[in-house]
């Protein structure tokens, strides 16, 4: 068990990373063999996902650290139908924060591997000055950083209820910004819609 340890301690964020890449990979594999099959370039497809589709994407996007893929693909998709476009935004913003508790969750709970990384100091410095604007700005653009964001918020206690709101106004407003602008863009391409 100690090689194991003293490996893991010499390579620890090469592996990270490796891991890390990986599922990314698998994501966006995941994605474009949607693609090519016809699920994510079917707009039937999209019409059976629905606000209910739509919500739970966002959700598991959100809940699935540092990979957000599926909710904007969703809201995106979403964008092309003859969806009530401020509702997508709404549930798109509602399932995201609902996703962002485990982040928040994981910096209550303790340490995490974030917590040693010279970038995490960082951001936690700007949580305990500013947390309120840095937590709105960072949802309200489509970004994986998001996610120790929400790790240092719960790490220096930030009041729960507050980060909430603060991030489903900038997750809704985020969804109101992307749903709207392929809406216009599957406006523009007639063979979309």
């Amino acid at each position: 068990m100690d090689g194991v340890s003293a490996f893991w301690q010499r390579n620890e964020g090469r592996l990270q990373f490796a891991i890390f890449a990986v599922a990314l990979g698998l994501v966006v594999a995941t994605s474009v063999a949607l693609l090519i099959v016809g699920g994510l370039a079917n707009p039937d497809y999209w019409r059976r996902l629905g606000y209910a589709g739509v919500f739970l994407l966002s959700f598991v996007g959100s809940v699935s650290l540092v990979l957000p893929v599926p909710g904007i693909i969703a809201v995106c998709g979403a964008g092309g139908l003859e969806l009530f476009l401020v509702g997508v935004a709404l549930l798109s913003g509602t399932g995201e924060t609902l996703g962002e508790i485990s982040g928040y969750a994981i910096g209550y709970g303790g340490r995490s591997v974030v917590e040693r990384r010279r970038f995490f100091r960082r951001v936690r410095q700007w949580m305990e000055k500013r947390g309120g604007w840095l937590i709105f700005l960072v949802s309200v653009v489509p970004n994986p950083v998001f996610d120790i964001v929400g790790i240092a918020a719960g790490s220096v206690r930030f009041p729960f209820r507050r980060f909430l709101v603060v991030v489903w106004i900038g997750k809704t407003i985020k969804g109101l910004i992307v749903v709207h602008s392929c809406f216009w863009i599957a406006q523009l391409i007639p063979w979309i819609g």
